[in-house]
């Protein structure tokens, strides 16, 4: 028995729950959480599928091993506590995700990324409502700073469950408010409106974690009752659904 595989899974699962209560409290707008249930739960799990498989052949072999030796720094870096290197390469990492989402939002990229926003009912677990190849993608900023830091394999569970709480937390629906930290950290209501389909919110609100980039590069979209309550999403063609979930 995988013991970390069962421990993360198991955070994962009463993370979720945790905002499913919450939703319940303090709820941002009038969803019905049920109405694509069935969808998302079938086309996660073959997302999931996916990646693990790509995750575990590629990103956690022939991709690791590479920036391992490439891109680690140097010892003087390495040598540091590690609570300030995982620090660090968070910050960093989560930059290198708000460059791979504005870039998602290019005509190049945007076959990746459009599946993720047909999301209609935003709520904790809709979230996880994306293509495969849009799931590598963002993998990727946090391994390279991962390795950059030399950051040991037996934490990466857990900062995986962490970013896992993230996604989360960003598409719950939630009525919530961090008051000045709103210009550092993202709150739902931030990236509620990123997932608008009102013109004022196009191209806005990139940030996985910090608010603090799009703030620093003009692409951040102040929440609004408007925005929060807009219209979300689009339906997809039938014959459109596996191009979408593989993100090609």
């Amino acid at each position: 028995m995988n013991i970390p595989l069962l421990i993360s899974g198991s955070l994962i699962l009463a993370t979720g729950g945790f905002f499913h209560i919450l939703e319940n409290h303090r709820p941002l707008e009038d969803i019905d959480r049920k109405r694509h249930l069935k969808f998302d739960l079938t086309v996660i799990v073959i997302s999931s599928l996916i990646v693990a498989g790509l995750t575990i052949l590629l990103l956690d072999g022939v991709v690791r091993a590479w920036l391992t030796n490439n891109v680690q720094l140097f010892e003087s870096i390495t040598s540091q506590p590690l609570w300030l290197r995982i620090t660090l390469a968070l910050v960093i990492g989560d930059f290198g995700y708000y460059i791979a989402h504005r870039l998602m939002h290019t005509p190049p990229l945007w076959r990746t990324h459009v599946f993720h926003h047909s999301i209609q009912q935003i709520y904790w677990f809709s979230g996880l409502r994306t293509s495969a190849m849009n799931s590598l993608i963002i993998r990727l900023p946090y391994l390279i700073a991962m390795c950059m830091f030399a950051i040991p394999l037996s934490v990466l569970p857990l900062i995986a469950v962490c970013l896992g709480g993230v996604n989360f937390w960003v598409h719950s629906n939630l009525n919530i408010s961090l008051g000045p930290l709103n210009y550092l950290f993202i709150t739902p209501p931030f990236h509620r409106a990123h997932h608008s389909m009102s013109e004022i919110a196009i191209d806005r609100n990139f940030g996985n974690v910090l608010s603090c980039w799009d703030y620093l590069f003009g692409t951040a979209g102040k929440p609004s009752v408007e925005l929060n309550t807009s219209v979300k999403g689009f339906e997809i063609e039938p014959d459109q659904i596996l191009r979408q979930l593989v993100g090609l």
